[in-house]
């Protein structure tokens, strides 16, 4: 009886890590990309910039909305959502600053950036997945991939229980550095990002800037 026992808790073991298994393939990973009319984010901001020829050097800090307000269907017969983003004036009032569009398919899902198609994420998500963030436009190629899948993170008071990275795979060099990475948590979106460009030329910094977004609160309207 003793020996019959063991072996039905064994198999159950079995199929419950078989079944969990599955469950995660199945999961491609649409929740990274949620979109619904109402929901917004805000970030915290903060920005800096450098150029040694011009002596043209600056910081800001500033609270950033996004929010989806709208959703309708593209030219291209795709399901696509209008965003709104906003920032916190002096008086502690929102203002719109600009719009910015999105849409998903089973491929990937893209922001439209200042008149830029980016594709932000490519489905399934799995480490080491790998695609052009800017396949769609003419800017230079920017390859990334999936880092840290499914981890739980937390910042700025904020935890999630699942989040993943996406992150540039070219290395920098002694000239050029390139640095971009975003993560995004299921259900919300993106949560943080960091963005750096240098150009270290013998006259100094040519260009450069950083920014620097995390998410501070969330919800739906």
């Amino acid at each position: 009886m003793k020996k019959h026992h063991i072996l039905l808790v064994v198999l159950a073991v079995l199929v419950g890590s078989c079944r969990k298994e599955q469950s995660e393939e199945s999961d491609l990973g649409y929740g990274y990309f949620p979109r619904q009319v109402g929901a917004w984010v805000e970030y915290q901001v903060d920005s800096s910039w450098r150029d040694d020829p011009v002596a043209n050097v600056g910081a800001v800090s500033y609270r950033l909305k996004e929010k989806v307000v709208e959703q309708y269907t593209d030219p291209a017969g795709r399901t696509a959502w209008r965003i709104h983003r906003f920032v916190l004036n002096a008086d502690s009032e929102w203002e719109i600053r600009d719009v910015w569009t999105s849409t998903m398919d089973q491929v990937g899902a893209e922001v439209t950036e200042e008149n830029k198609r980016r594709q932000k994420l490519s489905f399934p998500v799995r480490n080491g997945r790998r695609w052009d963030v800017n396949v769609y436009n003419t800017d230079e190629e920017l390859e990334v991939a999936f880092r840290e899948v499914g981890r739980a993170w937390s910042g700025v008071g904020l935890s999630y229980a699942k989040t993943s990275i996406v992150r540039q795979v070219i290395p920098a060099n002694p000239v050029i550095t390139n640095n971009y990475e975003e993560r995004w948590a299921e259900g919300v979106g993106m949560v943080q990002t960091y963005r750096e460009y240098k150009n270290q030329q013998s006259t100094g910094c040519l260009g450069c800037w950083r920014l620097d977004m995390v998410a501070i609160a969330y919800g739906t309207e």
